[in-house]
């Protein structure tokens, strides 16, 4: 079913679609958030999410669009001008749509991590850009999960969901997990777990680490890493070799390394 008529600003629809753009409740009660671009969409659509909704720019037709639409979604037409007062970027996409978050548990990454899988675990993580670059190099590199510990940035955020270039709809991602319970399961599941630490003389190299077997790969913050309580509920300690004085790498280039 696919709506003829234009929205305009005030709709209720707009409205609600403006909400979940903007406001971390209004996502959380509902249980859905937005995407934007044909890219994300059409990588929504293939992993299989639920798209509950779309909204599309004045005069803009697309193939992506047709196969929504095909699916039994509604498709809302937006009146010139909306599409730019919803969206939270200054170029936005001619396509937004709404889609259910995925609920995923940290006990759903068990049985593939004692198959031999790695976890790429961030612990309060605050910038959403970085989360969704992370999420984007876990799951290109090919781990079974993503995890991201109590106060960490929120998932769906729309900077998130645009970093990660689709690829938040192709790796199990769990979020506000306690870095206790997340320490107790890899220990209970038998997952040796590596804090990365910069230029840390108890850690050791990356070329040198064993990582096979059940592995979590566990970033601190990006502004101060882990705290001493943090830090110690993990036995391993892993870091990248630095030639130059660079004290640090930024958070997601080093998660990229590690991954890959």
């Amino acid at each position: 079913m696919s709506y003829t008529e234009e929205l305009s600003f005030t709709h209720p629809h707009v409205q609600r679609l403006r909400r979940l753009v903007g406001r971390h409740s209004s996502r959380s009660e509902e249980g859905s958030f937005v995407v934007e671009g044909v890219k994300t969409l059409t990588e929504a659509l293939d992993a299989g999410a639920v798209v509950l909704a779309v909204f599309v720019g004045a005069d803009f037709d697309h193939p992506v669009v047709s196969r929504c639409a095909g699916t039994g979604v509604v498709v809302h037409h937006l009146a010139p001008g909306v599409i730019e007062r919803v969206a939270d970027t200054v170029s936005p996409q001619p396509v937004m749509a709404v889609v259910e978050i995925p609920v995923v548990s940290l006990e759903d990454l068990r049985t593939p991590l004692r198959d031999g899988g790695f976890v790429l675990v961030c612990v309060e993580i605050r910038d959403p850009g970085n989360a969704g670059t992370v999420i984007r190099s876990a799951e290109a590199s090919g781990a079974v999960g993503v995890v991201f510990t109590d106060d960490s940035v929120e998932v769906t955020n729309p900077k998130t969901v645009r970093a990660s270039a689709g690829a938040l709809f192709h790796v199990p991602v769990v979020s506000q997990v306690s870095i206790v319970e997340l320490a107790d399961a890899f220990e209970t599941w038998g997952v040796k777990a590596w804090a990365t630490e910069a230029r840390s003389a108890t850690s050791t190299p990356l070329h040198d680490a064993d990582l096979t077997g059940p592995t979590a790969l566990v970033m601190g913050n990006e502004a101060h890493g882990f705290s001493p309580e943090q830090r110690s509920l993990f036995a391993h300690g892993l870091s990248i070799d630095m030639v130059g004085r660079t004290e640090s790498l930024n958070l997601s280039m080093a998660a990229t390394l590690v991954c890959f």
